[in-house]
């Protein structure tokens, strides 16, 4: 396979995108993300629809966030994606957002594997006859440090069971509901918004289920981890204005 055409969609910000003041909410970055990459992998027949008639699904499994200006209601931008061979397992997906001058708004650097769906293992692309030829390099040049998680100490523990509103179209919890959850319950939060976020999906998480969110804090930064039935699903780091 060849490197893929970009693709270029325009959008006009939505009430519904926007917090009370009338600017992007962090987490609908998110979901603008999983619909262009929807989006362009169909366009390339490696979709929805590709993906089950061969018992696989792709798997968001880290992504890394970061918003320069959130814009506001109304406002028009242009969303931007490609993707590429991160590893032999692994394929790389980079999302931008500008306004209509071309200023950078917000840009996500994504890392995707496709699961089988019998094994709930990885497959290689190579194997499902998935052969990226080109690289898609890191979209954001300087990643969050690591999180002093032994010496931030930790501001609350946070519980909830999860609803049925945040299940997507793969039957599980969709990836911007543990944002939402950390951004509804974190005390006393060091900032107005987060500006940079990287969220570690390490399992499923389904309606119904009990889970816990343990809050740490160590100056603009928070580190938010999602717990259920002894095990973490997700953990998000958060960088804020």
């Amino acid at each position: 396979m060849s490197a893929m055409e970009d693709l270029t969609l325009p959008y006009i910000i939505s009430s519904y995108d926007c917090s009370a003041d009338l600017l992007l909410k962090p987490e609908c970055l998110m979901l603008f993300c999983q619909e262009m990459a929807e989006r362009h992998a169909s366009l390339n027949e490696l979709g929805y629809d590709w993906v089950l008639a061969h018992n696989m699904i792709w798997v968001e499994v880290q992504g890394e966030f970061e918003i320069l200006r959130r814009p506001r209601w109304k406002e028009e931008v242009t969303l931007r994606t490609n993707t590429g061979r991160a590893s032999a397992l692994q394929a790389r997906r980079f999302v931008e957002m500008r306004d209509a001058a071309g200023e950078l708004l917000a840009r996500a650097d994504l890392m995707w594997v496709l699961i089988d769906i019998n094994t709930r293992r990885p497959m290689p692309l190579k194997r499902a006859e998935i052969n990226m030829t080109h690289d898609c390099p890191p979209t954001i040049p300087e990643p969050l440090p690591p999180f002093p998680a032994e010496e931030a100490p930790v501001v609350g523990v946070s519980h909830l069971v999860a609803s049925r509103r945040d299940v997507d179209f793969n039957g599980h919890i969709n990836n911007s509901a543990y944002l939402t959850w950390a951004l509804d319950t974190l005390p006393n939060p060091p900032g107005e918004s987060p500006r940079r976020w990287r969220v570690h999906f390490r399992r499923e998480s389904h309606a119904g289920e009990a889970l816990s969110i343990e809050h740490q804090v160590w100056g603009k930064r928070t580190r938010h981890l999602v717990s259920g039935a002894g095990a973490t699903r997700t953990e998000l780091l958060l960088e804020w204005e």
